[in-house]
Order: structure tokens, then sequence, then C-alpha cells
């Protein structure tokens, strides 16, 4: 099978020209130093080349090249390099593929690894732009505070990155170097110290390294309503002596992206175009060299300290530069945005990092469109689930503007005018639809409404929400005397192939109970009585049987299981039909029992109220998800699964751990909950809040990068105000009922609901007190709760 695909290359040229007369305009030459703005002359060349034949790796939605051998992908003409070539989208995109996935690990530039051991990314945005600072611990880990530069509207694997070097110096020229005496320094592994900082309330990203006798601080922020990071540059001398130092910021662009390349001198800028446009400036004082731009500290004297900043743009209109008056009001806006962010202190430094860390992130990560990737720099596609969940928890914290943004392209482009929700991007025949996620969207709307008040989105898209709730009544899914739904595939998306049998799956059952009865108070609330009560009628029947049917109640022994086969019985095993076309090493493949319980997603009857969390029930579920942590690891952490039936990811999860954290909050078991804070607060990402999916190895090709997960944050999110604050609004008012882990005895916060703040002060008492009412905000209001 081959497949020939003709691409456009471009070839630059530097040919003698004489500068232009009367103009500050010149070409690059051989005359002598360029000056001024200088256009690259360029032509173009069809090149045919040949990428390997793509397969489907079973179970799996992400398309593999066929071999992992390093092989040609394209023979480059004699005297031509590389990075002159430049590529149709289809052309750049399959060679960026194929050389990932041909390159063997050892060969690929360290930068182009998400995972590495030891690095972790401190991610800002505003929806228009995002970055990842990496912090790394060893030079084989990557380049110490390389930037990872994307525009927020589309998504792509870390070495799509717009400042990344194929095959080259990865993200190397990306970091700020500073010169000092003639001598080049530049953030180096396990030198750099890194924090979140928040000036005026703004989140950044703060880097502390030492350049010979001089310290160099780093404040990066995307400010609001600028396709802009801004990078602040801080030296102060720490020597006796004065200094001459310098600050120099490169623009190496991503050369499968980006082919045109302009420099102006008088302004100072550097521009680079193709796919995006990314403009490099400066601070007034600056200079712009070939290929970057430099801040002068001459004489610095001793003690003495002077600052300038660097900016990065893309797709910035041209006719309006980052002037200093433009960057100062976008400044101004990104402080009053910030000003009503959540806060929540609860004394515990971690537990308190871990939070706000993890609030802010939706901001890096979400689209003015309200577009998320499920996994950035790993999947590079869209789950309504997880958008959901990202969804509420962006009320919680205060941003309510990224919650009506997600809210609306779930319910416009999420989902079909059936009510079928996409999954990886895609729609799935009914054997393999996440079912669940039906549930987990009309939770989310009903939550949307629940914190902000605002039902314009319920008004406008009703028919549509109205066919969300409906379509897992479809009679393809429906058993119409139990009232419970069946497929082939389960929650973490598991199908035939993996052994997963025809059946009911718990997370199917209980976010449609959930679901529908928050359906049915929206539908009531919009008068549509006729919907509210079939939706109240499915929620009753489904829960009936879910937890009494002497057949199909989903407690067996005094637990829950995770899923029933179509006669009732529990699928206690998974026996996929081919073993050997899963992916080498994993425990599927290599296992000869795979165990299907326990699974962490088997606690979400006690997180949606379908069960008391402390029931007897509740206590023996959580009992066997005890044998989830360190199953084959010793790091800590809960696996999502029993690890035997792992196809893909054996290690922990942090957000099916946090499932049962969560649980276990709602049971009253602080140790265990204090076990998982302390586990996530150590793990790469636990200082940055932006952690991965899991921890531990995965085979790279046949599978997609380990990517960094919203939903891990959302959980967390959920975890402090819902579960700790007991904050719990609903259609008529907010219920407060705080659960204070030992060790904390007092608690502040801060909180927007319906656009007015609630600020809560609690304090542990004798006796926990009954849970605190009060009716929808209409004003700033302060309460005093002793729990």
């Amino acid at each position: 099978m081959l497949y020939k695909t003709w691409g456009c290359a471009t070839l630059r040229s530097y040919p003698p020209s004489p500068t232009t007369t009367g103009s500050s305009l010149s070409r690059t030459g051989q005359n002598g130093p360029p000056s001024g703005l200088e256009p690259v002359t360029t032509w173009t060349k069809l090149v045919h080349f040949r990428p390997r034949p793509i397969l489907r790796n079973p179970g799996r939605d992400e398309p593999v090249l066929s071999s992992n051998r390093l092989q040609a992908v394209i023979a480059w003409p004699p005297k031509m390099h590389r990075r002159h070539f430049f590529f149709t989208p289809s052309a750049a995109l399959a060679t960026v593929a194929a050389a990932q996935a041909q390159i063997p690990p050892a060969l690929q530039n360290p930068d182009s690894v998400t995972n590495p051991p030891g690095l972790e990314y401190y991610l800002v945005g505003n929806g228009l732009i995002y970055a990842g600072i990496q912090s790394v611990s060893n030079p084989d880990t990557g380049s110490q505070a390389g930037v990872v530069l994307m525009s927020s509207a589309h998504l792509n694997r870390k070495f799509g990155s717009l400042l990344f070097q194929p095959s080259r110096s990865g993200l190397d020229l990306s970091r700020c170097a500073v010169w000092v005496a003639g001598k080049p320094f530049t953030p180096q592994p396990g030198a750099v110290v890194f924090s979140w900082r928040y000036p005026d309330g703004i989140p950044t990203v703060h880097l502390e390294w030492q350049a010979g006798p001089v310290l160099v601080s780093e404040d990066l922020y995307c400010p609001i309503g600028l396709p802009a990071l801004v990078r602040g540059v801080t030296l102060e001398n720490r020597s006796a002596q004065p200094v001459d130092a310098r600050a120099v910021v490169t623009l190496r662009p991503n050369t499968l992206l980006m082919d045109e390349y302009d420099v102006d001198r008088p302004n100072p800028r550097i521009i680079t175009r193709g796919y995006h446009r990314v403009e490099l400036s400066a601070s007034p004082g600056a200079r712009a060299l070939e290929r970057e731009i430099e801040i002068p500290f001459p004489a610095l004297a001793p003690a003495a300290r002077a600052s300038g900043y660097f900016t990065l743009t893309v797709d910035q209109p041209a006719e309006t530069p980052l002037t200093p008056a433009v960057l100062q009001t976008a400044r101004q806006s990104s402080v009053q945005y910030w000003s009503r962010f959540a806060q929540v202190r609860t004394g515990d430094p971690a537990l308190d990092r871990l939070f706000r860390s993890a609030s802010h992130i939706f901001r890096a990560v979400v689209a003015e469109s309200g577009k998320m990737d499920g996994g950035p720099w790993g999947y590079n596609l869209e789950w309504p689930r997880d958008a959901s969940m990202s969804t509420v928890a962006s009320c919680m914290v205060g941003l309510p503007d990224i919650g009506d943004a997600m809210l609306q392209r779930i319910v416009s482009r999420m989902v079909n005018d059936q009510g079928a929700a996409l999954d990886s991007s895609a729609h799935r025949p009914p054997e393999l639809v996440e079912l669940d996620q039906n549930g987990i969207i009309l939770h989310a709307l009903w939550s949307h409404y629940a914190w902000t008040g605002n039902d314009a989105i319920l008004r406008r898209y009703w028919p549509r929400i109205r066919a969300i709730a409906d379509f897992p009544l479809n009679p393809v899914f429906r058993d119409s005397s139990t009232g419970l739904v069946h497929n082939s595939r389960e929650f973490w998306e598991r199908h035939s192939a993996h052994g997963v049998l025809p059946g009911y799956e718990l997370t199917y059952q209980v976010w449609n109970i959930a679901g529908w009865r928050k359906a049915a108070q929206l539908a009531t609330l919009l008068n549509d009585a006729a919907s509210a009560r079939r939706w109240t009628e499915a929620a009753n029947l489904m829960e009936e049987s879910f937890l009494r049917h002497p057949r199909y109640s989903f407690i067996r022994d005094g637990r829950l299981v995770k899923r029933l086969l179509l006669n009732g019985d529990v699928q206690t095993t998974l026996n996929p039909p081919n073993r050997d076309s899963l992916p080498p090493g994993m425990p599927l493949r290599t296992d000869p029992v795979s165990y299907a319980n326990p699974d962490s997603a088997s606690v979400y009857p006690f997180l949606l109220g379908i069960l008391d969390p402390q029931s007897p029930v509740a206590l023996r579920t959580l009992e066997e998800m005890e044998t989830l942590w360190n199953q084959r690891w010793t790091i800590g952490g809960f696996g999502r699964y029993n690890v035997t039936g792992e196809p893909d990811s054996p290690g922990p999860w942090p957000f099916g751990s946090l499932f049962i954290t969560r649980a276990y909050l709602e049971a009253g078991n602080s140790a265990k909950v204090w076990r998982t804070l302390r586990w996530l607060a150590s793990v790469p990402g636990g200082n940055s809040g932006a952690t991965f999916e899991y921890y531990g190895p995965r085979p790279i090709p046949p599978l997609p990068p380990v990517a960094i997960i919203p939903w891990n944050c959302a959980e967390l999110v959920t975890l402090v105000v819902q579960h700790l604050l007991g904050v719990r609004p609903d259609l008529e008012g907010v219920t407060i009922q705080p659960r204070l882990l030992d060790g904390l005895d007092h608690l502040s916060a801060r909180l927007l609901l319906h656009n007015h703040t609630l600020t809560l002060n609690i304090r542990r008492g004798a006796q926990p007190a009954k849970p605190t009412r009060i009716p929808h905000l209409t004003r700033d209001t302060t309460l005093d709760i002793t729990a």
C-alpha cells in the first residue's frame, strides 16, 4: 500500500542586493550586515514524497505508521537543507508524524517527549494563546525553561510547538539567554527555582537563576485580550563590581510550520509567517539582530536591578503592534479579569498550592471558542465528558466565561441533532457510544445555571438539550423492563477487542440517573412538563433496578460491581479475542487472567447522591478500592482499575485517584484523603498544577504520548469546593456543609455565585454543624460557619 503525495517546497535564498535608495529597507546579502526590514527571497518547487501507509491500532483511534524503524521519508535534493522546506498542510503534518513515529526514542530530541522523568510544565494562556514553560531536572529530559508555544484555537502535539526546532535544538532556542561580560548563560537543569506568583492577582510563572554574578528573574504571563506571552526579565548584580549584561531572546520558528522571516530593526521586532504569524518584540531600548532581540544593561552597578520585557505574539494583526500603551491597557484588563478569581486558604501550603494552580489552568488550555484538548500534547481530540467536567470547575473558580464558551461548544458542535455525543472528536456506532456523556452534559448544564443564574444557553438550545436527554432512551440501548442501558463499551473506552462483553456499565446508569434528574428540573424551569415527567420516570426506574432489582442490581456481596452481562451476571474477567494484537508488555496482553473489578469509577454513586457515602455498601466498596493503590508500582496513587485489565497505561491515574478520594472525604476518612493529596503534590505537575494523565510506561508508538489532563484539575477543584468547603448551589439556593479534614481547623474562601462574591470563614466546632442554607446571592455576602 503506497500513497503518493505532492507537496510544495519553499527554498530560501540570500543573494547580494544593493540597499534600496531612500529607505530603511534592504535585502540580506553579502555586502555587509543587513538593516531594517529584511524580506527573504523565496521560490517554490513541487516535491514528491511517500509517507508510510497508516494502520489502525485495535481498540484505539490513534493513527500509527506501519514501521517504527528509522526510514527515509523524503529524499532531499543535493545541496538542499531540510530547514529550507515548507510543505502544504497535509504534507507538513504527515512529515512531522512520520519523523516522530519512525525515529527511535533514543534518537529523538528530548524536547519532543511529553513526560520524561522529572519534567513538569507551568501553563499560562488566555484563550488566544497558551504556553508551557518546562521545568526539567536533568539535561536528558529537555531544555530547562524551554517554551512550548501554541495557538489556543488549534490542537497540536508538543513537537508542533511554534518554537520547536525539528531534528535540531528542540526548544533550546526558545529560552532567554543572559550575557555577562561577554559570556553567555542559560537556565540549567536543577539550577532554576520555579514558582507561581500572582502580582495584581494575575497567574504568573516566576523563574530565578544565576548568570555568573547576576541573578536573573523571569516573569511570564498572558494578558487578557491579546494573543501574547509577556516575558519580564530583571537582572540584579550581586557582585562588588559593575558588569555589562544583556538579555537575549531568539525567534527560531518551527520550520515545518513557518517559512517567511522578516526583521524590523527600527521598531524593533522579528516576524515569521506560515500557518501562523509569530512576532517577537521587546521593551523600548531593545535592539533587533539577525534572529534575536537583545535588551542591553550596560554598566550595571553593584546591587543594582534593571528590568525589561519581551513579547511573543501568535496571529496578532500586523496593523496593531504591541506598544507599551497597548500592553498596559491589556494588563489593566487582566487585573480586572482575575479580581474575582476564587480564593481558598486552608492553612496547608501544599493543599493551597494544589488548588490554586489547578484552578487557573482552565484559562490556559481553553480557547475563546470553548475548544479544549482532552489531553494537551497527547490526544489533540475533544471529549464532551472532559469539557463538561472543566465547565463546572470553571464556574466553581470564578471563571464563568469559560463555562459559557465550553457549554455552547458542547451543545452546538459536539452533539448532533439526535443527541449523540462525540468522543475523541468522532461519533460511534451504538455498540461503542459512551453513554455516560449524555448524563454528564446534562449535569454540567444544570451546574452552570446553579452557579451563574444564566439561562441563556438553556433557552437557546433547549431542543438540542432535550435530544441529549432523550438519546439514552433509544431502544437500541435501553431495556424497557429494567430501564438500564447497555452496549459493548465501558467507561474507560475498552470494548470487544479488550474482552468487554455486551452488558450494563455502572457509570452509564448512574450518570444518566443524575443527568435525567437535573434535566427534569431544567425542564420544569422552562415549562416543559412532558419532558420533566419522562426523564423523572426514566431516572426512577433505572435507579430502582440499579439498587434493588433481584437480577440486575449492581450491589453484589455488599459492594458495587463495575459491569453486568445482559443476563444479569457480573462480568468478572476480560478475555480479549486476540491478546497478541494488544501493545507489547501490557498486562491485558501478558497476564493469563484479567479481572474487571474493582474499578475506580464504581464510587460515582456516592458522589452523585444515589447512595449514602457512609453506608455499609460505600465502606465495603472503598475497602475493595484499596487494592488499586500501588498495584505494580511504589510511587503511590490509584490505578483506574485492576491492573490486570490494562491494555496501555499500567500506573496511577490522578483523576481516578480523585474519584476515590472524593468518596473518602464524604465517608469521613481524612487519612486516605491526605494520602492522595500528598501524592499529587509529589508527582511531576504537583507544583505547577499541570498533572499528567497517568504516571508510568506507555508504548509510544503505537499509542499517543502521555498528555496533560485538564480533567485532573476539575476533579481537584471539585474536591475542595464541593466536598471540603461543602458549597453546593442548586436551582433555588445554596447549601453549605463543610467537611474539615483532620489537621484543618480554619478555612477561608471567596467564591463567585450568581455574579456576587460569597466569602466564607469556617472554623471547627465541638460538634459537626447542620448544613447552612441560604438563598441565591443578590449582593456580596460573608458567612461565618462552625463545622
